[in-house]
């Protein structure tokens, strides 16, 4: 570069590196302004734009930068990639092949092309490419866990496993490979290994020392709800400015019981299950008393609690560490104990959520993409302030056949209206401790009205189970009961 232009060229590459994108981009404008068909300075500006989000504005950079020099072969990946992120993922694989007909090759080249098989629903394709980018970099462990995710979706979930366990091979602190593996082995019957997995993932996230930052700022249910667990586990002489749950990661023992988690189920379930108008049965005294006791336990002292919804309550899901071993054995112990009403329904995923006394409006109603839900609260009887609700309503309609769930999940007065056309009825089961509650997952439900104590200890705490796949009862039972 002895020019005073390739010299400018050479400084708004030096200020694009070092993150001084605005001045880059006006000394690229100006450069291409003298030189408009600069591969270099089309492809670079191109990059800009790109990283900056803005990749429609990006392709025609991207393009004449190919058109200047297509012997280059991140002009190629650059301007498919643009295309694949710009919504126009047919163009990009075109390109990619007209690509390989001139020379380009390459790991790159295989990743990105089957990451757009992916976005095409192009499944075996995408499969087939990210194998062959793996062969050529074996130690990638971003190829393997791509891998897995798409022969997960094949149902290849021999082959999935595989995939995730060799990127964790590579990669031992590839938190979201081990969330994944965690997932698709406890969904196909290996429920305490996955669950050590989801673990694994928890310990990795928030116990390194620098957990991810909120992405917003924290509702006031939040807030309050980690003020008190803050105080419970410093026996209530925690520091005022002592830091907050978000910043700290404990969990409680949640080991085994030696017995069975789970009580046995009565003689007459059965019949109550085929009979009911809409398909539910309640049973009391669900788990041992040892095992409700460890539980309440695990919950209140562990930090765990870090799903935060809007109408005044929090989650824990399994990837955060609701995935101890006792909820293991009580997984494990659900499709023995009620095997009549399972069936060959296999767990499918779990969750826990606590409501503020004072501040919580409860769950929208909705349906459940599963087939069957276990639903059981954990709170003593004492904190319910109304010993005739704080459980939970159902109706006995479904969502219809064929439509799309997320319409009504996501829109309480088009559900609230379709309930109302439908001349649905309803059931509301009070909340007792120690109650499940096992129903069709695709009846509309939602949380009860909840009046509870205040104080830590004191909030409503339901436990929820999903097992098989929406539509597996179909033929079981009648859409409504008339």
């Amino acid at each position: 570069m002895n020019n005073p232009a390739d010299a400018e060229l050479k400084k708004a590459i030096d200020l694009h590196k070092t993150g001084r994108a605005t001045e880059a981009e006006t000394l690229y404008r100006a450069f291409l302004g003298a030189q408009p068909r600069h591969g270099e300075a089309n492809h670079n500006l191109g990059a800009l734009l790109a990283q900056r989000g803005e990749m429609v504005q990006s392709l025609p950079f991207f393009r004449t930068a190919l058109e200047a020099d297509s012997s280059v072969g991140q002009y190629w990946l650059s301007y498919a990639r643009a295309l694949h992120s710009a919504g126009r993922s047919d163009e990009a694989q075109t390109l990619l092949q007209r690509g390989r007909r001139q020379g380009l090759s390459g790991p790159a080249c295989d990743a990105l092309t089957a990451k757009i098989f992916v976005a095409m629903g192009k499944f075996d394709d995408a499969a087939e490419a990210f194998q062959n980018a793996a062969a050529l970099q074996p130690e990638n462990a971003d190829l393997f866990f791509n891998l897995g995710n798409t022969r997960a979706v094949q149902g290849k979930f021999h082959d999935a496993i595989a995939a995730y366990r060799r990127a964790i091979a590579i990669k031992p602190d590839f938190a979201e490979a081990f969330f994944r593996l965690g997932s698709i082995l406890s969904e196909n019957g290996h429920i305490a290994e996955g669950f050590a997995h989801y673990m694994r993932r928890a310990a990795l996230v928030y116990g390194g020392g620098k957990p991810p930052l909120p992405a917003k700022p924290e509702p006031e249910h939040k807030l309050k709800h980690d003020r008190e667990q803050r105080q419970y586990l410093a026996g209530g002489k925690a520091y005022r400015d002592a830091s907050g749950m978000a910043n700290q990661f404990h969990l409680e023992s949640g080991e085994r019981v030696t017995g069975p988690a789970v009580n046995p189920a009565t003689p007459d379930l059965l019949d109550q299950w085929r009979t009911s108008h809409p398909q539910l049965v309640v049973i009391d005294d669900f788990l041992s008393a040892e095992a409700l006791n460890n539980l309440r336990r695990y919950c209140a002292g562990s930090t765990i609690w870090r799903r935060i919804y809007d109408a005044g309550y929090i989650g824990a899901t399994p990837e955060d560490g609701f995935a101890c071993p006792l909820l293991a054995q009580i997984v494990e112990e659900i499709p023995r104990t009620f095997s009549d009403i399972l069936g060959p329904h296999h767990f499918h995923y779990l969750g826990a959520f606590k409501y503020d006394s004072a501040l919580s409006t409860g769950t929208n109603t909705h349906a459940d993409n599963s087939a069957v839900n276990v639903n059981f609260y954990i709170a003593p009887d004492e904190a319910n302030l109304d010993p005739q609700s704080g459980g939970m309503d159902i109706w006995d309609v479904t969502v219809p056949s064929g439509q799309d769930m997320r319409l009504y999940n996501g829109d309480e007065a088009l559900t609230r209206d379709f309930l109302r056309r439908s001349n649905a009825k309803l059931t509301r089961i009070a909340h007792r401790a120690n109650r499940a509650v096992i129903f069709r997952s695709d009846l509309f439900h939602k949380t009860s009205d909840c009046h509870f104590q205040e104080g830590y200890l004191n909030k409503r705490i339901n436990v929820s189970l999903l097992f098989g796949h929406r539509g597996a009862l179909e033929n079981e039972r009648p859409v409504r009961a008339e």
